[in-house]
């Protein structure tokens, strides 16, 4: 490294006239010029200087090795300023997790557009629906459903759900359409079994303003919410989901909401990654992205009445 400041010292030199001139430049004195010039001399062997009292001038053999340093001071600092826009520019492999459901119907369909916007980055996606406690070193980023426990974790809220209560037109045709959470006790109520712990999910409603948990009668339990969509498309029963497992269905008319003024608020869907003092740029951008695809969720309502 030493010799390479000395060499920095000699191209200022021979580009300021003098000595003096040079040491001003550099914010140095002259007599650490003048050694530096010594050193670098001393080296190579050979004298890159022609020193008089009037004037500074290369010798035959500095005039060479001058365009042969300045091309590769030039080259270090183009390779400095190409490092410098590698770390502000988006790039690289990004590894992202989500729940297979939000992944397949609302965030994979867009991830064409984030592609065009950041070509420099590659994304490698997994879907699981089990939410683990933190992310672990094989992820930089998941999406989650529900409540967040790793308090190692930045957390950014993308979305809130609603539960909606649903079933196949046949389904109601054939056994009538509940008016009421208690008169669910006689339909077929199909289960969720929470795959974390093994709980059934009790069924939630807005009663009067209170939320109330309800336990519901039912022959078949699932520990997929995708499995419950389509138990309900083949008319074996009653199903409450979040509205993001639904919405396609609902639109369709393959299944109709019941039970609507009784609606109540699910759990927040997040974007979380490790805590760190400088967010990589691929991470950051990708963040972003979500953020403004889940600014108002294409599943909601609101979105529905805006389209």
């Amino acid at each position: 490294m030493d010799s390479l400041h000395n060499i920095f010292v000699f191209l200022k030199v021979a580009e300021a006239g003098s000595l003096s001139a040079a040491a001003r430049a550099m914010g140095i004195s002259t007599a650490a010029v003048s050694a530096s010039l010594a050193r670098l001399e001393g080296k190579l062997e050979m004298r890159l200087l022609n020193r008089t009292t009037r004037k500074l001038s290369l010798t035959s053999e500095g005039s060479e090795f001058y365009f042969r340093c300045k091309q590769i001071a030039a080259d270090l600092e183009e390779a400095e300023l190409m490092a410098g826009r590698a770390s502000r520019e988006p790039r690289g492999r990004l590894r992202v997790s989500m729940p297979s459901t939000i992944g397949r119907l609302w965030i994979v369909p867009h991830l064409s557009e984030f592609a065009r916007r950041y070509p420099a980055i590659s994304l490698d996606v997994t879907f699981s629906d089990f939410v683990p406690f933190t992310i672990d070193n094989e992820v930089d980023v998941s999406v989650q459903v529900g409540e967040l426990q790793g308090s190692r974790l930045a957390a950014r809220r993308l979305a809130s759900t609603r539960y909606v209560i649903c079933a196949s037109p046949g389904y109601l045709e054939k056994r009538g359409t509940p008016e009421s959470p208690e008169s669910l006790s006689a339909h077929d109520c199909l289960a969720y079994r929470r795959p974390r712990n093994g709980r059934i999910r009790e069924w939630r409603f807005t009663v009067d303003g209170v939320k109330r948990q309800v336990p519901i009668n039912g022959s078949m339990t699932f520990n997929s919410g995708d499995a419950l969509v389509v138990a309900a498309l083949a008319g074996q029963g009653i199903i409450q989901l979040a509205e993001y497992y639904v919405r396609p269905y609902l639109e369709s008319g393959e299944l109709v909401a019941v039970l609507g003024s009784y609606q109540t608020e699910g759990y927040d869907i997040s974007v979380v990654f490790p805590r760190q003092g400088r967010v990589a740029p691929k991470l950051r951008v990708f963040v972003d992205f979500l953020l403004q695809l889940f600014d108002t969720p294409a599943w909601s309502e609101a979105k529905q009445t805006k389209s």
